[in-house]
């Protein structure tokens, strides 16, 4: 088992990162993540004495080389396992997505992880479902840590245990990295998630071409594309056109009908809303791959 060691922790998707370590396509690795605020903040004073020395992004494990991974390949990732930290944060307050100032005041609650339930000291206890906020490539041009083609700070709650990640290499090794994991996440992340450190397990895989424009996410029952805009309807709009043509391609179908079929059988959700700083928000198109493949069984192109 390969570990990455949270002394490889960086801010940025950059292709100049020398690598952590190297696998080859069928390895599995372990990363050691930091919460989104390094592990120092369990109270508001310690996140306002945090916020007077802002760090350039979330941290993240790695860069990790995969051997044969060349530009136009896809970097496959299937996350096995996420381990929990004991404990993490969670922040409320003033300006901080959906707020403006209906919350005039900053909260940070210190939850726990028991016996794999998250336990907040107001009381609200509830599973941890935990996902990974943080994936992705190096961009063959200048580094990166927003939401991009190929990966960045996405919070998609599909990035859990039992999803693949499809991801486009841009340059030799892909120098893949992930951070930002969240115990638990709704659609949204509306006034941000419970931040936690962790360990991530996962194994990597190689395909000889480009699945699509941007990254792609599956799971048991669906496939996912996750876009980011200016706003959400031009993210929403994006994302649908990529599966859109993903179901092309895949089904040999007109580009039409595929709109069509994500009409009557697609999803639209939020994976990240409003504007995070520099960060916009970030809409995911979901479709049933079981449907899918029901509704195009007897496919035929209509005639011009």
């Amino acid at each position: 088992m390969v570990l990455i060691r949270k002394e490889h922790t960086h801010f940025h998707f950059d292709h100049a990162l020398a690598p952590a370590v190297t696998v080859k396509p069928g390895d599995e690795a372990t990363f050691e993540t930091l919460d989104a605020c390094l592990g120092q903040v369990r109270t508001t004073e310690q996140y306002f004495r945090h916020r007077a020395n802002p760090l350039k992004g979330n941290p993240m494990a790695g860069p990790v080389f995969v051997e044969g991974a060349s530009p136009g390949h896809t970097l496959t990732v299937d996350i096995l396992r996420i381990e929990l930290d004991p404990d993490g944060f969670q922040l409320i307050g003033p300006n901080r997505a959906i707020i403006r100032d209906e919350v005039p005041d900053w909260t940070c609650y210190a939850f726990r992880i028991e016996n794999g339930r998250i336990v907040f000291p107001n009381g609200i206890d509830l599973p941890a479902e935990p996902m990974i906020g943080q994936f992705g490539t190096a961009p063959a041009g200048e580094p990166t840590n927003r939401p991009n083609p190929l990966g960045g700070n996405i919070d998609c709650p599909y990035a859990r245990v039992g999803a693949r990640i499809y991801l486009p290499v841009e340059v030799e090794g892909a120098l893949f990295s992930l951070g930002d994991v969240h115990a638990r996440q709704g659609d949204g992340e509306v006034v941000g998630a419970p931040e936690i450190g962790a360990r991530v397990t996962v194994r990597f895989g190689l395909l000889p071409h480009r699945l699509a424009e941007g990254f792609m996410i599956e799971d048991a029952e669906d496939w996912h594309s996750c876009w980011t805009a200016e706003n959400e309807g031009e993210a929403a709009r994006q994302a649908v056109f990529q599966n859109a043509r993903f179901l092309s391609r895949q089904h040999t179908a007109d580009f039409r009908d595929t709109l069509i079929l994500l009409t009557l059988i697609g999803r639209l959700t939020i994976s990240r809303t409003a504007k995070w700083g520099a960060h916009n928000p970030v809409v995911c198109s979901s479709f049933s791959k079981k449907m899918a493949e029901d509704a195009l069984r007897a496919y035929r192109p209509a005639k011009s």
